[in-house]
């Protein structure tokens, strides 16, 4: 979204940035206007308070506030006018604004919003899955032993049913004594006649 405005025959044009979120302890880098070479000042603000200033040919003011907050410009040809945070702070959270006078187009702005969130903040996701993480895999080791023992049980009734016992086992030993008995107490019962041999005379 471009405004344009004339201010005292001076046009001032607002590019809006975007709102970037970053963690405590992170590097923020805010670019503006790379493509813009022939300047003939650049200042850089936060909430209205001027950080940095700069002159083509001459030296890079860095204000008392941008000192505080550890906040830098770059230079190099594929950084030119980066903001720099190195080790961003929550107090590093505002608008940040680069305002670029250039010959014959005016003064060019561009504001970025700037968001530092706590580590705990960022990583709250993650505190829930720890609980999940630790009893999935302990209700599923229980699925698998309650499964196990079930197995075996069905098994061992399986095995029971084909497999006769140790007492239908002995049934046709006692069956057979039994026989062996009767016959026994026949013969008893039931004697012989007893063959003599005479002599002769």
């Amino acid at each position: 979204m471009v405004k344009m405005k004339s201010i005292t025959s001076v046009s001032v044009t607002f590019t809006e940035g975007k709102t970037i979120t970053e963690v405590v302890g992170s590097t923020v880098m805010l670019p503006c206007n790379q493509s813009v070479n022939k300047i003939n000042q650049l200042t850089w603000t936060m909430n209205s308070k001027t950080l940095l200033s700069y002159r083509p040919g001459g030296l890079l003011y860095t204000h008392p506030e941008a000192e505080r907050l550890n906040i830098t410009m770059s230079l190099s040809e594929s950084e030119r006018y980066t903001l720099i945070i190195k080790r961003a702070e929550k107090n590093h959270t505002g608008n940040y604004t680069c305002e670029a006078t250039i010959a014959e187009k005016g003064i060019l702005e561009q504001t970025w919003e700037l968001i530092i969130t706590d580590h705990e903040q960022t990583g709250n996701w993650i505190i829930p899955l720890i609980p999940v993480a630790v009893i999935v895999p302990c209700v599923c080791c229980l699925i698998f032993i309650f499964a196990m023992i079930i197995l075996r049980r069905s098994c061992k009734c399986r095995a029971k049913s084909r497999h006769p016992t140790a007492e239908m086992r002995k049934q046709p030993e006692d069956i057979y004594e039994n026989c062996l008995e009767i016959d026994v107490r026949q013969r008893s019962s039931h004697p012989q006649p007893h063959h003599c041999n005479h002599r002769a005379q």
